[in-house]
């Protein structure tokens, strides 16, 4: 049941994630000035609130989630030591 629970919220950190991007860098079509502005700015307004919402997410699921757990530790790992080959 935790592989599942990871899963389900890996795939919900990738989807928030794919969605802020989408609305962040898209630019809305055609239309008078008015309509693109309005669309414009409710897209990045939408893509922040996404950000956010992912930041908060992940900040609490890495403390307790397993597999979120081991990925900050991997990073750490090669945050301490960047480059094995390299002497």
């Amino acid at each position: 049941m935790n592989k599942l629970i990871s899963i389900i919220r890996i795939v919900t950190l990738a989807v928030i994630g794919m969605l802020a991007m989408i609305f962040l860098f898209g630019a809305p079509g055609n239309a008078n000035l008015a309509d693109w502005l309005t669309y414009f700015i409710i897209d990045k307004a939408i893509a922040c609130g996404a950000i956010v919402l992912f930041i908060q997410l992940y900040k609490h699921w890495s403390k307790v989630d397993p597999w979120l757990i081991a990925y900050n530790k991997m990073c750490d790992e090669v945050l301490d030591k960047p480059n094995p080959t390299k002497f």
